[in-house]
């Protein structure tokens, strides 16, 4: 059997280090938690060129800093000789655009003076983010706008092996990282990431926005196809009067009734078996679930839209909370840490429920996951799950011609990438 790799986000990759996920004894390991990596987003910018602030700069000079924690509008202004009355008046013009009490730290800020040396400045500019800078005019008459920098859009392609983690092979690619987390989002319905070989590849075209040359907010894919133990293709459909969404080549809605898994990065520590040598009991009986080990604290999401039916303790159980989707289908959760819903609430695909912990009988913190279908305990990963509506027949044609042009954009990325592997040796 092939290694299997994992995905992570934002490099946190749950790679199966820690020995208590192998429950062969008691938990002794520190508990380690969860820790919720933060967004990839655009890093605030270096100052822009004189141009990029809309301000005829002949004869002055530009001083840049940061907003350093604790520092405030007023006080900023002050310290550079502006009179008490002026920041009142300037605080109340930006309401509309700006509140002045949301400056936060680390942001660039640039205060605009005579080239002659004088220390009294004519402009403070914050930059709220890579495209949107405010502009302060100091001297009569006082003004307060907003001045942006372009944002260009373009599209691109690449085709990526697993070598180890995903994550890595796609930033070892020059890929944005962002597009990790976008791959496990579009294809969360489709393909099992805790089954990831060696060996497996994904190919995508996707779209990004930049500004100066920076990547600006999250990479969309537009197509993706990855072939492992079978193919899976995607594609992105944008109608005009709505957002569109993902769609297998003949049509059919990706987005099906059940995510893959309740957790979003974790590793498979045991399956589903009729027979297994339960690790507290010390005895063979049938594990009826699917565990997912995970560190402390991490998020644990209901695979599908329903009505909480019970969210309680028992001695086996530990924290669980069980879900009914509809006539035919439940879930249950069980060894939570905590647990975020209460009996009788309605949850939707996606939303977090509790948190993995190592109540009950359990040797180490994770998920032990159970699905039923018409009363019976089945395999989930065996099941064959419903999906959303296809697209009509009406829009077949149009969506055939996205399809078609992304799969050959992908079959160039991937004959490149094998290409330029090649090559190598």
């Amino acid at each position: 059997m092939r290694k299997g790799a994992w995905i992570g986000a934002g490099g946190l990759l749950l790679a199966g280090a820690a020995a208590a996920y192998l429950y062969l004894g008691v938990d002794l390991a520190p508990h380690e938690e969860y820790r919720e990596e933060p967004a990839l987003t655009a890093q605030d910018s270096l100052p822009a060129p004189p141009s990029a602030y809309g301000i005829p700069l002949d004869g002055f000079r530009v001083e840049r800093a940061r907003v350093k924690a604790g520092d405030t509008f007023s006080a900023l202004l002050s310290a550079a000789h502006v009179d008490a009355a002026v920041v009142d008046s300037l605080s109340r013009m930006a309401e509309p655009v700006f509140k002045v009490n949301r400056m936060r730290a680390g942001h660039t800020i640039a205060f605009i003076l005579p080239e002659d040396g004088g220390d009294a400045p004519a402009y403070f500019v914050y930059e709220s983010d890579l495209v949107d800078h405010v502009v302060f005019k100091l001297e009569p008459p006082c003004a307060v706008h907003v001045e942006k920098r372009p944002v260009h859009t373009a599209e691109a392609s690449l085709s990526v092996e697993v070598t180890g983690a995903l994550w890595n092979d796609l930033v070892g690619a020059g890929a944005s990282p962002s597009l990790a987390a976008a791959l496990s989002n579009v294809l969360a319905w489709t393909v099992d990431f805790y089954r990831i070989q060696k060996g497996d590849r994904f190919t995508l075209v996707y779209r990004q926005r930049t500004v100066d040359g920076e990547n600006y907010g999250e990479p969309v894919l537009l197509g993706v196809r990855y072939e492992g133990a079978r193919t899976q293709e995607a594609f992105l459909y944008e109608k005009p009067d709505s957002q569109g969404g993902y769609y297998d080549a003949e049509g059919k809605s990706l987005k099906k009734a059940f995510l893959q898994a309740p957790l979003k990065y974790s590793r498979i520590s045991s399956g589903f078996s009729l027979r297994r040598f339960h690790p507290v009991q010390q005895r063979m009986k049938a594990h009826l679930g699917t565990d997912y080990a995970a560190p402390y604290g991490t998020p644990i999401q209901s695979v599908g839209d329903g009505t909480v039916t019970k969210a309680g303790y028992t001695a086996g159980n530990g924290n669980y909370v069980k879900i009914r989707h509809n006539h035919t289908y439940e879930t249950q959760y069980l060894h939570m840490r905590k647990i975020l819903v209460k009996q009788g609430q309605v949850v939707r695909q996606g939303q977090p429920i509790g948190e993995v912990g190592s109540t009950g009988l359990a040797t180490g913190p994770h998920v032990c996951y159970r699905f039923w279908k018409n009363g019976q305990q089945v395999d989930p990963r065996r099941e064959v799950m419903p999906s959303a509506e296809p697209l009509a027949k009406a829009e077949i044609s149009a969506f055939a011609q996205v399809r078609d042009d992304l799969l050959s954009r992908m079959d160039e990325a991937e004959a490149k990438a094998k290409h330029t592997t090649v090559a190598r040796f």
